[in-house]
């Protein structure tokens, strides 16, 4: 391969071989159009008209575009803004009615449903069942009065006592009260032995099992 001239600076440079120039050339340590010689040119001719040193242009990098500020994460849980709808829960009493087998093959999970802590063996041991559905959900809001109503009057117990030393039939007269979960208590065993599905008053309308 022949050896090429290149004029640089208002002088001849050179010898040097054609790889090499190219290199030069490609990266732009040379202009484009650099004079170039060999033997055999009749003339100098600029570089980008040379067939060896003539390169495709490189693309346009397109232009960057800034970096978008982190934002937050949109939120994906619109409910987590709305208040609770608290008649989703305190719905209005309604009976069920169920079938006659439905409600003669469970009638015991009915029962026992009104048991305090048992109120959770109907959704295991019948859990297809509407009839001990039924009675399993209003056993467990009776069981939850329950347990509302214990800890209230053990602490005004404790602040009567302690506060009003004297007042101690006030704590008997309030402890009266927790006659009222025992009647509803009552009542549900009573309509869940006759295979009936009607709210008890008060807590009738609680729908926490769906």
């Amino acid at each position: 391969m022949s050896d090429w001239y290149y004029a640089a600076d208002n002088e001849q440079k050179g010898p040097i071989n054609e790889s090499e120039l190219k290199a030069n050339l490609a990266a732009n340590k040379l202009p484009a159009d650099t004079l170039v010689w060999k033997d055999g040119m009749d003339n100098w001719t600029p570089a980008n008209q040379v067939p060896a040193f003539t390169f495709r242009s490189a693309p346009t990098p397109a232009a960057v575009q800034p970096s978008a500020a982190p934002t937050a994460a949109e939120p994906n849980n619109p409910d987590s803004t709305k208040p609770v709808d608290l008649k989703t829960i305190m719905g209005t009493p309604t009976a069920l009615e169920v079938t006659a087998e439905d409600a003669e093959a469970n009638k015991i999970f009915g029962i026992i449903a009104y048991l305090w802590f048992l109120c959770f063996v109907p959704l295991l041991a019948a859990k297809d069942s509407p009839f001990a559905k039924y009675h399993a959900n209003q056993g467990l809001s009776l069981f939850i009065l329950e347990v509302v109503l214990s800890i209230a009057l053990y602490i005004i117990n404790e602040v009567v006592l302690t506060v009003l030393p004297g007042m101690g039939f006030l704590v008997s007269i309030l402890g009266l009260v927790q006659l009222g979960p025992l009647i509803l208590l009552i009542m549900g065993i009573i309509n869940a032995a006759a295979g009936k599905c009607v709210p008890l008053p008060l807590i009738g309308g609680i729908k926490l099992i769906k």
